[in-house]
């Protein structure tokens, strides 16, 4: 079974729970502009692969190294001028 290894928050604390994360973010929310959730996760293989959901003016953005997905890269180059 795949497991979520860390959790970070807006760019800084790194939680240990959904809880946790939960109420750091909902904390975040109103002293950031870094709306962002990012997880690490350790896949049954023992590769370690991670996604990162980032809020938005038009939505939820979401990268990361999975099949398919743009990486945190090519994800910001397309937002570069």
């Amino acid at each position: 079974m795949a497991k979520v290894i860390e959790i970070q928050i807006c760019g800084g604390k790194i939680a240990t729970t959904l809880k946790d994360a939960c109420e750091e973010f909902l904390s975040c929310v109103d002293e950031t502009d870094r709306e962002k959730i990012h997880f690490t996760i350790r896949l049954n293989d023992g590769t370690t692969k991670a996604i990162t959901f980032r809020q938005m003016g038009d939505g939820v953005h979401v990268y990361g190294d999975f099949k398919g997905m743009k990486n945190a890269l090519n994800w910001a180059r397309e937002l570069a001028p």
